[in-house]
Protein backbone atom coordinates (compact mmCIF):
# COMPACT_ATOMS: atom_id res chain seq x y z
CA UNK A 1 0.00 0.00 0.00
CA UNK A 2 0.65 3.75 0.02
CA UNK A 3 0.87 6.48 2.27
CA UNK A 4 -0.18 9.78 1.20
CA UNK A 5 -0.13 13.56 2.79
CA UNK A 6 -0.57 16.60 0.64
CA UNK A 7 2.76 18.64 0.14
CA UNK A 8 3.99 21.98 -0.05
CA UNK A 9 8.17 21.86 -0.44
CA UNK A 10 7.79 20.96 -4.49
CA UNK A 11 7.25 24.28 -6.29
CA UNK A 12 4.11 24.47 -8.15
CA UNK A 13 4.84 23.94 -11.69
CA UNK A 14 6.17 20.72 -10.72
CA UNK A 15 3.28 18.14 -11.97
CA UNK A 16 5.68 15.08 -10.71
CA UNK A 17 8.07 14.58 -8.79
CA UNK A 18 9.76 10.93 -8.25
CA UNK A 19 12.40 10.61 -5.76
CA UNK A 20 14.62 7.65 -5.30
CA UNK A 21 11.81 5.39 -6.08
CA UNK A 22 12.90 1.37 -5.74
CA UNK A 23 10.21 -1.08 -7.33
CA UNK A 24 10.61 -4.40 -6.51
CA UNK A 25 8.70 -7.59 -6.98
CA UNK A 26 9.43 -10.42 -4.74
CA UNK A 27 13.04 -10.53 -4.23
CA UNK A 28 13.29 -8.94 -7.53
CA UNK A 29 14.62 -5.73 -7.83
CA UNK A 30 13.01 -3.47 -11.02
CA UNK A 31 14.53 -0.85 -10.44
CA UNK A 32 16.14 1.42 -7.68
CA UNK A 33 16.89 5.13 -6.61
CA UNK A 34 15.24 6.43 -9.43
CA UNK A 35 14.32 10.17 -9.16
CA UNK A 36 12.49 12.38 -12.53
CA UNK A 37 11.05 15.45 -12.77
CA UNK A 38 7.49 16.13 -15.00
CA UNK A 39 6.79 19.49 -14.98
CA UNK A 40 3.32 21.42 -16.08
CA UNK A 41 3.28 21.07 -19.92
CA UNK A 42 6.30 19.14 -20.29
CA UNK A 43 6.07 16.03 -22.47
CA UNK A 44 8.95 13.07 -20.89
CA UNK A 45 9.61 10.17 -22.43
CA UNK A 46 10.31 7.05 -21.04
CA UNK A 47 12.52 4.79 -23.58
CA UNK A 48 14.81 1.51 -22.71
CA UNK A 49 14.47 -1.87 -23.43
CA UNK A 50 11.58 -4.33 -22.58
CA UNK A 51 11.80 -5.37 -18.97
CA UNK A 52 13.44 -2.56 -18.01
CA UNK A 53 10.42 -1.05 -15.50
CA UNK A 54 9.36 1.98 -17.73
CA UNK A 55 5.38 1.06 -17.53
CA UNK A 56 6.03 -0.16 -14.14
CA UNK A 57 7.13 3.36 -13.12
CA UNK A 58 4.13 5.21 -14.79
CA UNK A 59 1.67 2.78 -12.69
CA UNK A 60 3.20 3.70 -9.73
CA UNK A 61 2.60 7.26 -10.91
CA UNK A 62 -0.89 6.55 -10.96
CA UNK A 63 -1.42 4.21 -8.25
CA UNK A 64 -1.96 0.88 -9.58
CA UNK A 65 1.21 -0.50 -8.53
CA UNK A 66 3.07 0.30 -4.58
CA UNK A 67 6.55 0.51 -4.74
CA UNK A 68 9.08 -0.38 -2.01
CA UNK A 69 10.53 2.86 -1.21
CA UNK A 70 10.87 6.30 -2.09
CA UNK A 71 8.19 8.79 -2.92
CA UNK A 72 6.10 9.86 -5.95
CA UNK A 73 4.27 13.35 -5.43
CA UNK A 74 1.43 13.57 -8.08
CA UNK A 75 -0.32 17.02 -8.75
CA UNK A 76 0.34 17.97 -5.40
CA UNK A 77 -0.34 14.40 -2.95
CA UNK A 78 2.97 12.38 -1.88
CA UNK A 79 3.24 8.88 -2.09
CA UNK A 80 5.49 7.02 -0.20
CA UNK A 81 6.82 3.72 -0.39
CA UNK A 82 5.40 0.42 1.36
CA UNK A 83 8.60 0.10 3.38
CA UNK A 84 8.26 3.79 5.17
CA UNK A 85 4.41 3.94 5.32
CA UNK A 86 1.97 2.81 7.71
CA UNK A 87 -1.07 3.09 5.87
CA UNK A 88 -1.96 3.17 2.31
CA UNK A 89 -3.83 6.25 0.71
CA UNK A 90 -7.59 7.10 1.40
CA UNK A 91 -10.03 6.80 -0.73
CA UNK A 92 -10.54 10.42 -1.67
CA UNK A 93 -6.83 10.89 -2.32
CA UNK A 94 -7.08 7.36 -4.76
CA UNK A 95 -10.11 9.19 -6.38
CA UNK A 96 -8.57 12.99 -6.82
CA UNK A 97 -4.96 11.37 -8.12
CA UNK A 98 -7.10 8.95 -10.69
CA UNK A 99 -9.35 11.75 -11.53
CA UNK A 100 -7.07 14.27 -12.52
CA UNK A 101 -4.47 11.74 -14.26
CA UNK A 102 -6.03 9.66 -17.32
CA UNK A 103 -3.82 6.71 -18.76
CA UNK A 104 -3.89 5.36 -21.90
CA UNK A 105 -2.81 1.10 -21.63
CA UNK A 106 -1.40 -1.10 -23.91
CA UNK A 107 -4.51 -2.92 -24.54
CA UNK A 108 -7.66 -0.95 -25.54
CA UNK A 109 -9.86 -2.25 -23.04
CA UNK A 110 -13.28 -0.93 -24.27
CA UNK A 111 -16.39 -2.35 -23.17
CA UNK A 112 -17.86 -4.52 -25.86
CA UNK A 113 -21.15 -4.10 -25.25
CA UNK A 114 -21.44 -0.37 -25.42
CA UNK A 115 -21.60 2.00 -27.83
CA UNK A 116 -18.12 3.99 -28.52
CA UNK A 117 -19.86 6.74 -27.08
CA UNK A 118 -20.91 5.44 -24.41
CA UNK A 119 -17.52 3.96 -23.38
CA UNK A 120 -16.42 7.48 -23.39
CA UNK A 121 -19.29 9.01 -21.61
CA UNK A 122 -19.30 6.31 -18.78
CA UNK A 123 -16.62 7.81 -16.33
CA UNK A 124 -17.92 10.93 -16.60
CA UNK A 125 -21.29 9.79 -15.48
CA UNK A 126 -20.42 7.33 -12.74
CA UNK A 127 -17.21 9.29 -11.10
CA UNK A 128 -18.38 12.99 -12.11
CA UNK A 129 -21.87 13.08 -11.76
CA UNK A 130 -22.23 14.20 -15.04
CA UNK A 131 -26.20 13.78 -16.63
CA UNK A 132 -25.72 11.30 -19.23
CA UNK A 133 -26.75 13.79 -21.84
CA UNK A 134 -24.15 16.24 -20.96
CA UNK A 135 -21.22 13.05 -20.97
CA UNK A 136 -22.68 11.52 -23.87
CA UNK A 137 -22.63 15.18 -25.40
CA UNK A 138 -18.64 16.12 -24.46
CA UNK A 139 -18.03 12.45 -25.73
CA UNK A 140 -19.23 13.22 -29.46
CA UNK A 141 -17.14 16.08 -29.68
CA UNK A 142 -13.96 14.40 -28.59
CA UNK A 143 -14.67 11.87 -30.99
CA UNK A 144 -15.13 14.48 -33.65
CA UNK A 145 -12.02 15.88 -32.30
CA UNK A 146 -10.14 12.63 -32.88
CA UNK A 147 -11.64 11.78 -36.36
CA UNK A 148 -14.24 9.55 -35.25
CA UNK A 149 -16.80 11.05 -35.97
CA UNK A 150 -18.38 8.32 -38.17
CA UNK A 151 -17.80 5.85 -35.38
CA UNK A 152 -20.28 7.46 -32.67
CA UNK A 153 -22.12 4.43 -32.64
CA UNK A 154 -20.31 1.94 -33.43
CA UNK A 155 -19.47 -0.69 -31.20
CA UNK A 156 -15.46 -2.12 -30.33
CA UNK A 157 -15.72 -4.80 -32.16
CA UNK A 158 -16.27 -2.83 -35.58
CA UNK A 159 -13.56 -0.63 -35.14
CA UNK A 160 -9.76 -1.07 -36.41
CA UNK A 161 -6.89 -1.13 -33.24
CA UNK A 162 -6.40 2.02 -34.21
CA UNK A 163 -9.76 3.63 -34.03
CA UNK A 164 -10.27 1.17 -30.96
CA UNK A 165 -7.01 2.82 -29.08
CA UNK A 166 -8.03 6.71 -30.27
CA UNK A 167 -10.98 5.76 -28.27
CA UNK A 168 -9.53 4.77 -25.02
CA UNK A 169 -7.40 8.32 -25.41
CA UNK A 170 -11.03 10.04 -26.18
CA UNK A 171 -12.32 7.84 -22.50
CA UNK A 172 -8.76 9.04 -20.85
CA UNK A 173 -9.75 12.84 -21.73
CA UNK A 174 -13.16 12.58 -21.23
CA UNK A 175 -12.73 12.99 -17.03
CA UNK A 176 -10.39 16.51 -18.31
CA UNK A 177 -7.43 15.35 -17.01
CA UNK A 178 -4.23 17.54 -15.85
CA UNK A 179 -1.75 14.49 -16.60
CA UNK A 180 -1.81 12.18 -19.23
CA UNK A 181 0.00 8.52 -19.20
CA UNK A 182 0.91 7.02 -22.04
CA UNK A 183 1.69 2.86 -21.68
CA UNK A 184 3.32 2.04 -25.10
CA UNK A 185 -0.51 3.01 -26.83
CA UNK A 186 0.98 2.00 -30.11
CA UNK A 187 2.60 -1.41 -29.09
CA UNK A 188 -0.37 -3.94 -29.93
CA UNK A 189 -1.06 -2.38 -33.06
CA UNK A 190 -0.44 -3.10 -36.96
CA UNK A 191 2.58 -0.79 -38.26
CA UNK A 192 -0.34 0.30 -40.67
CA UNK A 193 -2.53 1.92 -38.09
CA UNK A 194 0.39 3.26 -35.72
CA UNK A 195 0.50 6.62 -37.26
CA UNK A 196 -3.01 6.89 -36.12
CA UNK A 197 -2.82 6.82 -32.78
CA UNK A 198 0.48 9.28 -32.68
CA UNK A 199 -1.44 11.82 -34.47
CA UNK A 200 -4.06 11.30 -31.61
CA UNK A 201 -0.91 12.15 -29.15
CA UNK A 202 1.01 14.72 -30.83
CA UNK A 203 -2.60 16.81 -31.03
CA UNK A 204 -2.34 16.43 -27.23
CA UNK A 205 1.07 17.69 -27.00
CA UNK A 206 0.33 20.91 -28.92
CA UNK A 207 -2.47 21.58 -26.91
CA UNK A 208 -0.09 21.78 -23.91
CA UNK A 209 -1.03 18.46 -22.24
CA UNK A 210 1.39 17.63 -19.61
CA UNK A 211 2.45 14.25 -20.57
CA UNK A 212 4.50 10.92 -19.41
CA UNK A 213 5.05 8.67 -22.60
CA UNK A 214 6.54 5.14 -22.37
CA UNK A 215 7.41 4.24 -26.16
CA UNK A 216 9.64 2.47 -28.33
CA UNK A 217 8.38 4.78 -31.21
CA UNK A 218 12.04 6.10 -30.91
CA UNK A 219 11.66 8.92 -33.66
CA UNK A 220 8.21 10.02 -32.66
CA UNK A 221 9.79 10.94 -28.69
CA UNK A 222 12.36 12.76 -30.41
CA UNK A 223 9.53 14.89 -32.23
CA UNK A 224 7.37 15.49 -29.54
CA UNK A 225 8.99 15.09 -26.04
CA UNK A 226 10.80 17.68 -24.33
CA UNK A 227 12.53 15.33 -22.17
CA UNK A 228 13.87 11.56 -22.67
CA UNK A 229 14.40 9.46 -20.04
CA UNK A 230 16.27 6.35 -20.65
CA UNK A 231 15.77 3.61 -18.47
CA UNK A 232 17.86 0.04 -18.45
CA UNK A 233 19.27 -2.45 -16.01
CA UNK A 234 17.82 -1.77 -13.43
CA UNK A 235 18.04 2.09 -12.99
CA UNK A 236 17.30 5.59 -14.60
CA UNK A 237 20.85 5.64 -16.89
CA UNK A 238 20.10 9.00 -19.04
CA UNK A 239 18.12 11.84 -18.76
CA UNK A 240 17.78 15.09 -21.03
CA UNK A 241 16.31 16.99 -23.87
CA UNK A 242 15.16 14.58 -26.07
CA UNK A 243 17.31 15.68 -29.38
CA UNK A 244 20.18 15.73 -27.46
CA UNK A 245 19.86 12.51 -25.92
CA UNK A 246 18.51 10.41 -28.88
CA UNK A 247 21.21 12.27 -31.42
CA UNK A 248 24.10 12.39 -28.66
CA UNK A 249 23.84 9.94 -25.67
CA UNK A 250 26.64 10.44 -23.31
CA UNK A 251 26.38 6.97 -21.45
CA UNK A 252 27.86 3.86 -22.50
CA UNK A 253 24.23 2.07 -21.83
CA UNK A 254 22.55 4.59 -23.67
CA UNK A 255 24.59 4.54 -26.49
CA UNK A 256 24.51 0.53 -26.67
CA UNK A 257 20.90 0.88 -26.58
CA UNK A 258 20.36 3.26 -29.02
CA UNK A 259 22.75 1.33 -31.54
CA UNK A 260 20.68 -1.82 -31.30
CA UNK A 261 17.19 -0.16 -32.09
CA UNK A 262 18.98 2.26 -35.15
CA UNK A 263 20.58 -1.28 -36.60
CA UNK A 264 17.23 -2.74 -37.00
CA UNK A 265 16.94 -0.25 -39.68
CA UNK A 266 20.41 0.14 -40.99
CA UNK A 267 21.03 -1.44 -44.87
CA UNK A 268 23.29 -4.40 -43.95
CA UNK A 269 25.12 -5.52 -40.93
CA UNK A 270 27.88 -4.22 -42.32
CA UNK A 271 26.97 -0.65 -42.08
CA UNK A 272 27.18 1.79 -38.88
CA UNK A 273 24.08 2.64 -37.59
CA UNK A 274 23.24 6.39 -38.40
CA UNK A 275 22.80 8.85 -36.01
CA UNK A 276 18.53 9.56 -35.05
CA UNK A 277 19.24 12.88 -37.11
CA UNK A 278 19.88 11.04 -40.04
CA UNK A 279 17.67 8.35 -39.83
CA UNK A 280 14.79 10.42 -39.06
CA UNK A 281 15.71 12.38 -42.46
CA UNK A 282 16.25 8.71 -44.54
CA UNK A 283 13.15 7.64 -43.33
CA UNK A 284 11.25 11.23 -44.28
CA UNK A 285 8.33 10.43 -46.85
CA UNK A 286 8.62 11.97 -50.04
CA UNK A 287 5.48 13.95 -51.54
CA UNK A 288 4.33 11.19 -53.62
CA UNK A 289 4.17 9.19 -51.10
CA UNK A 290 1.92 11.30 -48.37
CA UNK A 291 0.06 11.56 -51.28
CA UNK A 292 -0.37 8.04 -52.50
CA UNK A 293 -1.25 7.16 -48.52
CA UNK A 294 -4.03 10.64 -48.59
CA UNK A 295 -5.62 8.80 -51.22
CA UNK A 296 -5.43 4.97 -49.74
CA UNK A 297 -7.41 6.62 -46.56
CA UNK A 298 -9.72 8.56 -48.56
CA UNK A 299 -10.30 4.98 -50.72
CA UNK A 300 -10.49 2.84 -46.90
CA UNK A 301 -13.08 5.58 -45.21
CA UNK A 302 -15.37 5.28 -48.24
CA UNK A 303 -15.20 1.97 -47.94
CA UNK A 304 -16.35 1.93 -44.86
CA UNK A 305 -18.98 4.43 -45.43
CA UNK A 306 -20.66 2.10 -48.19
CA UNK A 307 -20.51 -0.78 -45.75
Amino acid sequence: MFSDVMVNSTPSDIAVDIRSVTKKFGERTIFGDVSLQVRQGEVVALIGPSGAGKSTLIRCVNCLTPFESGSIMVLGHELHGTNEAKRGPSREMLKSIRTETGMVFQSFNLFPHMSVVDNVALAPVLVLGTSREEAREQARELLCSIGLSHRVDAYPRHLSGGEQQRVAICRALAMKPSLMLFDEPTSALDPELVGEVLGAIRALVDRGMTMMLVTHEMMFARDVADTVAVMADGALVEIGPARQVLDDPQTDRCKSFLSRVLQQKAPSANTSAPSMGAQIAADAPTQEHEQARDTDRKRKHAEEVER
